[in-house]
């Protein structure tokens, strides 16, 4: 089983060869690749960011099904191009928002977004509703740090947990069950330290990077083994017409 992780800016979470290796499958392998070279940012937290960076996300989805991945994981709390890739490939594509919830919602009635922003948790909540997954979300709590900061080296571990533990505070007081990163980049750092995490915030602490790669690789199996397919093509998640699509890789000089 072999899944592509795409980081859909430029720079990789810290931890996160560490934390995949904990969970894969003993017969599956991945890449971690990013978007160095065609997007210039640590982060795209903002709704302009999130759209420049989503069709080089895109050409690394399709390049991916080319180059045999037998399913794409989107590592980032934003979604990048998630439904737009579902129409251009038939392999399984996931990313951490939607995995995330789906698993939170399996564990609690209520949960809780810690954003790096509060602009950006309206972003995730905008797209929770269209996933039809915002019924359970409780709380918007801002960490108030920003994403380019959460690179190593950059903001030290301790003050990063000191403002989710914090944050997580007002989780409880608001009666959450159930806490969701709103960032991978802080995310995989939780999920690297989770036996002090849980203990400090005692709450489950949802990392969509973990939920979404383990999606990737299930759906992937399924897939392959032709139980299910990667979605429906009956509707949402038609591919485009051929010869439109033709027509625009060509304009684009993009292999077809």
């Amino acid at each position: 089983m072999r899944i592509l992780v795409i980081n859909p800016f430029a720079g990789t979470e810290s931890h996160a060869h560490e934390n995949l290796d904990l969970i894969k499958d003993p017969d599956t392998t991945y890449e971690i690749v990013n978007l160095t070279g065609d997007y210039p940012l640590g982060n795209n937290q903002w709704l302009y960011f999130k759209h420049a960076c989503t069709d080089p996300t895109l050409e690394r989805v399709i390049q991916a099904e080319r180059d045999g991945y037998d399913g794409v994981f989107i590592s980032c709390q934003l979604d990048i191009g998630l439904y737009e890739a579902r129409t251009l490939v038939d392999i399984p594509v996931t990313a951490t928002l939607e995995s995330a919830a789906l698993i939170a919602t399996m564990m609690g009635k209520h949960v809780a977004l810690l954003s790096v922003d509060s602009q950006n948790g309206e972003i995730q909540r905008t797209l929770l509703k269209t996933y039809g997954l915002d019924a359970a979300l409780k709380a918007i709590i801002p960490i108030h740090i920003d994403a380019n900061d959460l690179h190593p080296g950059v903001c030290q571990p301790d003050a990063v947990f000191a403002r989710v533990f914090e944050a997580a505070a007002a989780a409880r007081d608001q009666r959450c069950e159930v806490i969701i990163p709103g960032c991978t980049l802080f995310g995989a750092l939780l999920t690297h330290h989770r036996a002090r995490v849980e203990a400090e915030i005692g709450l489950p602490v949802v990392d969509g990077m973990a939920a979404g790669f383990k999606l990737a690789e299930m759906r992937a199996r399924m897939n392959r083994a032709g139980v299910l397919p990667a979605v429906s093509r009956a509707g949402y998640f038609t591919k485009p017409p051929r010869d439109q699509w033709s027509i625009l890789r060509r304009f684009q000089n993009r292999a077809e």
